[in-house]
């Protein structure tokens, strides 16, 4: 048999696992626009009740202000925080306008990717930045809680039944996208296991597959326990599939033969490891070009 054929064989695994990510990225974006969206609501709603009601878990978000925010003086914070609920009020509306998309079908992929106007923010980084505002906002509240200066709550633009009712249907979608965001890391377990068996793969990117298993095991355990996405391999490190820091192997060591016999090899064995440990905007096309 040729030796072309082991290598057909390993950009059929690479071009089959390219696939999963992209769409196992997909899910986790939107899964995170829903938890975006649920930190924010939960941030409105305690903007609504006075300082000396904020509840335990809004304490904690005094941590996340910086140093220059916490040493301003109290008339600073009050105007800042002034600002902030002003953006929120503005926004609010369009926010739970998101809120109330069925995020299983594909109007949800719509909304979030597409823009209707060039000059509008992509709805994503909107609900990213509507997050950081919102949970700001609370922590300037409780940054002048401490320093003895109470605040009343907010008047929220919408009543706070209506909040409520969006975030039960969100907890509700967010457990949807967490079944799929499951149900796609065990497809993608599977492939890498049968990528495992195949003799044709050396053992050095057989180490690099496994321990992106390993990672994809404790992500599944992390979806278990209920943590957040951030918490996930694939998102804290920068978006990357296997979340290594580590060195990888040398060239030497990931060939399929020696470099001196067949270099071909050596560049699609390492553009295949480069495509592996790469953000998942980086196409095989793209990894492979860079040699």
């Amino acid at each position: 048999m040729s030796a072309s054929s082991p290598d057909s064989q390993l950009r059929e695994d690479i071009s089959a696992i390219q696939q999963k990510r992209r769409v196992l990225q997909q899910i986790v974006e939107i899964a995170q626009a829903i938890e975006h969206m649920q930190e924010s609501l939960d941030s409105v709603l305690i903007l609504g009740v006075a300082s000396k009601d904020l509840p335990e878990g809004a304490l904690d978000l005094y941590s996340s202000l910086s140093e220059n925010l916490r040493n301003l003086p109290v008339n600073k914070v009050k105007e800042y925080l002034l600002n902030l609920e002003r953006i929120i009020k503005t926004q609010l509306e369009k926010i739970l306008q998101f809120s109330g998309i069925d995020f299983a079908s594909d109007e949800a992929i719509e909304v979030l990717y597409l823009s209707s106007d060039e000059t509008e923010q992509n709805p994503l980084q909107l609900l990213e930045e509507f997050k950081r505002t919102a949970q700001t906002a609370v922590s300037l509240r409780v940054l002048l809680r401490k320093r003895g200066v109470p605040t009343p709550g907010a008047p929220l633009p919408v009543p706070a039944e209506v909040i409520h009712q969006q975030l039960q249907q969100l907890d509700v979608q967010e457990q949807q996208q967490r079944g799929r965001i499951e149900h796609k890391i065990l497809e993608m377990q599977e492939d890498l296991g049968r990528m495992l068996d195949n003799p044709a793969y050396p053992e050095a990117m057989k180490q690099l597959l496994r321990e992106v298993r390993n990672n994809l095991d404790l992500d599944l355990q992390n979806l278990t326990k209920g943590a957040p996405l951030s918490a996930l391999s694939f998102v804290t490190d920068a978006d990357e599939l296997t979340g290594l820091q580590e060195e990888q192997p040398e060239i030497e060591e990931i060939t399929l033969e020696a470099p001196s016999e067949m270099p071909a090899k050596t560049g699609f064995s390492v553009a295949a490891r480069r495509w592996l440990d790469s953000p998942w905007d980086v196409s095989w096309d793209q990894a492979k070009q860079e040699d």
